[in-house]
């Protein structure tokens, strides 16, 4: 079975539209008035952040895992490493530790922060947030998977298997739509729901630097940073940040300077 940049493409062209026609079916919360406009800015960021983790991203990951001269260097046995779920499992796990303490970092290094904060800066959630990150982070997050990648072992399927999961919980978390809450209340063991994420888009920091996973919540649940809300709040619960909540923050042009912004304020000596 082969998974290329094809298959990428058309598997997260249709969970989108999946999640789209969910998010009109059975909403979460009010869209809001500038629903065209912050779609545009949200998806014209998106593309580029979204080429560079989710289609050369997989390449290189897929790429990494078929190169015989890189097998050597495998710490688990072959004939674990070349089962493509044992893989993919092994995969997940792994990469969401790294993800999880990536995220906290992002979060709490000064430096960082201003790049990450675009994602946070949206003040709805629905699909379009999913991948609106500035272009940079991406690129500063797959360093931390190729590693994973060589020294695993897996097999090229098990990393397109991990890869294109990431894509479906990542639409899936940002999806504006309503779980019963029951039904949120289990899955929220196992995935990240919309309800489990949009807590850290909440824009009261208490909440935002909480609820750091990034597939899965179980290293919140083991060091404590898993935070809820009560199910009724989510529908009025403000999100995106303290500040850039101006319109004129949202345009694609302010979002991409964002950093740049962030970090001369970040330098910037207090008065």
């Amino acid at each position: 079975m082969t998974i290329n940049s094809q298959t990428i493409y058309i598997f997260t062209a249709i969970t989108f539209a999946l999640f789209m026609l969910l998010e009109s079916l059975a909403p979460r919360r009010d869209a809001g008035g500038e629903l065209g406009a912050r779609w545009a800015n949200n998806f014209g960021l998106a593309a580029l952040a979204w080429y560079a983790n989710a289609v050369a991203g997989t390449w290189l990951v897929v790429w990494l895992a078929g190169m015989p001269e890189l097998q050597d260097l495998a710490l688990l046995p072959p004939e674990v490493a070349q089962q493509p779920l044992v893989g993919f499992g092994l995969l997940l796990l792994v990469s969401e530790f790294l993800g999880y303490c990536a995220h906290v970092g992002f979060h709490k290094i000064r430096c960082l922060w201003p790049v990450h904060a675009v994602h946070h800066a949206d003040t709805g959630f629905d699909v379009s947030t999913s991948y609106r990150h500035h272009p940079v982070e991406p690129l500063i997050l797959l360093p931390l998977v190729v590693p994973v990648v060589v020294l695993l072992g897996v097999t090229p399927l098990a990393a397109a298997l991990y890869r294109l999961f990431a894509v479906a919980i990542t639409v899936f978390s940002h999806a504006n739509v309503r779980l019963p809450e029951g039904l949120d209340r289990v899955l929220r063991w196992f995935v990240l729901t919309p309800d489990y994420h949009r807590i850290h888009h909440c824009s009261d920091p208490h909440y935002t630097n909480s609820n750091y996973g990034t597939m899965l919540p179980w290293f919140d649940y083991l060091f404590g940073t898993a935070r809820s809300r009560p199910y009724a709040e989510q529908a009025q619960m403000e999100l995106g940040l303290e500040y850039w909540r101006a319109a004129k923050d949202m345009r694609l042009d302010r979002q991409l300077l964002m950093p740049l912004r962030g970090i001369a304020a970040v330098r910037r000596p207090a008065p």
